[in-house]
């Protein structure tokens, strides 16, 4: 059985003739098969769309980045702009599912986060407190006791 590209979970297919011939006699009937298509480590679908969750920090988000996606095809770089806003969309035209009935692909729509480190030495707390003064940005010192 061939499964066209594209496919998505819920589909039927029916294989004329492959079905079972009737008690009596005659031509056998249509066997239909119902589609269940597994989940994708990294991608999500809607429709012919792929989406995919990228997490850069926020440096690369200010400043603008290079970084490796994977596609169907393999891995590919994409371009991040200075100023990408954490949710922003990016889209790599004709990098989604193969469309099931016509041609071309949808997209590949990558949703960026931006990860926050947990742990910083206390250079990165120096400069990161530098960067707070320097936007005007009001942050509150590492606390060493527990209050409410």
């Amino acid at each position: 059985m061939k499964i066209p590209p594209g496919i998505d979970d819920g589909y039927q297919l029916r294989l004329q003739g492959e079905g079972e011939t009737p008690p009596h006699g005659g031509n056998p009937g249509d066997l239909y098969v119902q589609i269940h298509v597994a989940p994708h480590k990294y991608f999500k679908r809607r429709g012919d769309d792929l989406l995919y969750e990228l997490e850069i920090s926020y440096p690369q988000a200010a400043l603008g980045a290079e970084a490796r996606v994977p596609t169907l095809d393999g891995e590919t770089t994409l371009t991040i702009r200075p100023g990408t806003q954490f949710g922003e969309i990016l889209k790599l035209k004709d990098k989604g599912m193969p469309r099931l009935r016509g041609y071309g692909r949808g997209d590949l729509l990558i949703r960026v986060g931006i990860g926050v480190p947990e742990k910083l030495t206390e250079k990165q707390r120096a400069l990161l407190g530098q960067l707070a003064t320097e936007l005007g940005t009001n942050v509150k010192p590492k606390s060493h006791r527990f209050r409410f």
